[in-house]
């Protein structure tokens, strides 16, 4: 308790210091920018520097870290651990955004309007969420890959109680790499090297691409840093382990538990959006803000940039992924159960992947409609336009979880049923033929 008191302590007096005197970098950040976008010809395309930070900055989009964490969930057969990887993904990506609400920070070229753009972005700038959900996400996914915990059987783990699993004491990941590689010449700090680098490298792309200030990527690093903490040194790594028993054991009571608090959070951030939505001091600056954007090519000119748009709106529907973790727990019990049928029972697989088909399709034909059933359902209120936004966004979630969790790992064991039944026929033919031959 007194490591996670301090370490928001000392959280939050960095974001005090920021919010206070973050704008005296501005200034100097800028001309970092247009240093380095004259220096390498920015957006000519003409050299490597620029290959070599886009690859990174593409890295930290949410789109390629939810890619990869999914992916990853269908391979690996320790879903503890992926899971691990999936819910710190939503809560960093979710506290990046709530923070951006509170702080209200411009993003660089909202002011200067001669900062280059290649892709336009919307929403507040404090803290860059490509630096803070970059830390936090490739961070457990090396400890993940390279100490090789997506293979370890879940089992063990699942048969024991609660108490046993909480009780029980853990080798650390330096010990454990030392177990699996004896012989290597690279050390484990080597990697936490190598993370560093890589989300230095990360936020210095996205200073260069004019998207994010410099104490905003510093502050995005520092909260990253704060949530890998409380992650590792504060039991948020052994409570996420215990939602994952809860759902395989069914403990509705819990499950419920986490959903609450997920939805309470998400009110909070409701709240604060309509205080900043309609906040004075601010409603002059968004004008400002809003007159540079629209000097910015790459934001009018197929960008997709709607001058109707709220700053706030991006970052609360960028909250809404802490659900996520919610409907793929709830999703995993359910295949879990679904699982136990035996190999010859193809025909309840069908019926179960046709199930689970049709709310997929029923899903994403509801999310092709959106912009359609909002402007009906909406009209001109800008309430209810964020509330279907919101809606939506859920949708968004529901359809990944009912694509990863349950079609693909249903249908890849009905594919390899059916192979498996075809080549036992095939024997029996060949079986029969050499009986008839004797």
């Amino acid at each position: 308790m007194y490591k996670l008191l301090f370490a928001t302590a000392v959280l939050l007096f960095f974001l005090v210091l920021d919010n206070h005197f973050g704008s005296l970098t501005y200034n100097i950040s800028n001309e970092i920018t247009k240093f380095l976008q004259i220096q390498f010809e920015y957006g000519k395309e003409t050299g490597y520097f620029e290959y070599i930070l886009l690859v990174f900055s593409t890295a930290g989009d949410a789109e390629c870290t939810n890619i990869l964490t999914l992916l990853i969930w269908i391979k690996a057969q320790n879903k503890i651990q992926i899971f691990k990887l999936i819910t710190m993904n939503a809560i960093a990506a979710a506290f990046g955004n709530l923070i951006k609400m509170i702080m209200t920070q411009p993003r660089p070229f909202y002011l200067d309007p001669e900062i280059k753009l290649d892709f336009c972005y919307t929403g507040f700038g404090d803290p860059s969420g490509h630096s803070l959900r970059s830390f936090v996400f490739y961070t457990i996914l090396i400890e993940t890959i390279v100490l090789k915990k997506y293979n370890i059987q879940e089992n063990c783990s699942l048969i024991q109680s609660d108490k046993q699993a909480l009780d029980e004491k853990e080798i650390s990941n330096s010990e454990l790499y030392k177990q699996i590689y004896s012989n290597q010449y690279i050390s484990y700090s080597k990697y936490k090297f190598f993370i560093a680098i890589f989300a230095f490298l990360i936020g210095i792309g996205r200073l260069y691409f004019g998207v994010h200030f410099l104490n905003q990527i510093i502050i995005g690093w520092v909260i990253g840093g704060y949530i890998i903490y409380v992650y590792y040194y504060c039991g948020l790594e052994k409570m996420i382990e215990q939602a994952f028993r809860n759902s395989l054991f069914l403990n509705s009571y819990r499950y419920m538990k986490m959903l609450l608090v997920s939805f309470l959070i998400f009110t909070f951030a409701y709240f604060l959006y309509f205080e900043r939505h309609y906040e004075q001091s601010l409603i002059e600056l968004k004008q400002q803000w809003k007159q540079n954007i629209l000097k910015q090519p790459q934001c009018t000119d197929g960008g997709g940039y709607n001058p109707k748009n709220k700053f706030e709106t991006h970052d609360i529907s960028g909250i809404s992924i802490l659900f996520f973790p919610c409907y793929l727990l709830a999703f995993y019990s359910k295949q879990q159960t679904l699982l136990k049928v035996e190999s010859d029972q193809i025909l309840n697989q069908i019926g179960s992947n046709i199930q689970y088909l049709l709310t997929y399709i029923i899903v994403y034909w509801i999310q092709i409609y959106e912009e359609q059933t909002t402007s009906k359902i909406a009209g001109n209120s800008e309430t209810k336009k964020l509330l279907c936004k919101i809606f939506f966004t859920q949708f968004h979630y529901l359809e990944i979880s009912i694509l990863f969790v349950m079609i693909i790992p249903l249908s890849l064991r009905l594919v390899t049923s059916f192979l498996k039944r075809q080549q036992f026929s095939k024997i029996s033919q060949i079986d029969q033929s050499e009986m008839e031959m004797v």
